[in-house]
This record gives structure tokens, sequence and C-alpha cells, in this order.
């Protein structure tokens, strides 16, 4: 959802020069509160040094990525693994 946030966010400051412009003010956590970034998310993303946009979107999008690989790397079993038979077992001979 944070590199959803993110593509948002560039693309409003394609269209919409008051992004831009915060930046460039040092108000760019008022904007960021406009987006779906956790609280932690828009505390390093307001933290980012940059002379220009284009290098302060760079640098959140390693930071989002990073992120999102470090959420992406639990793996949960899927809900119908144990439910459904397995393929083969039915033509395995069963005795009582």
């Amino acid at each position: 959802m944070t590199m959803q946030a993110l593509n948002q966010l560039v693309a409003r400051s394609i269209i919409d020069p008051t992004v831009v412009d915060a930046y460039s003010g040092g108000k760019i956590s008022d904007v960021l509160s406009l987006f779906d970034f956790s609280a932690d998310m828009r505390s390093q993303l307001s933290g980012i040094q940059a002379n220009t946009w284009a290098e302060y979107a760079i640098q959140a999008y390693g930071i989002v990525k990073v992120a999102e690989e470090q959420v992406s790397r639990i793996t949960l079993p899927s809900p119908l693994e144990g439910l459904l038979p397995e393929k083969g077992s039915a033509d395995k001979e069963q005795v009582a």
C-alpha cells in the first residue's frame, strides 16, 4: 500500500505544483499526511535531504521499496492447506 501512496504522491506532483512548492518550502510532511503512509513512513520520508524534487522522489522510492520488501518476507500458509485432499491420495489403497 505504501508504494501505491508514493505513486499517487509523485503523480500528483506532476499535475499539482503545490506538492513541489511544499517540498521546496520544507513542508512536505503536510502533503504526506494527505496520503496513506504510516506515521513511521511519513517520518522517514519527511527526513529525506535532497536538492531537488526528483532526487527526493528517488530516495523516497528506495525507502518505500525496502520497507515493502521487509513486509513481504512474511509468508503465511494458505487457508486451504490441509483442507483439500492431496493429489493421488484417492488412488492409494487404504487399510482399516
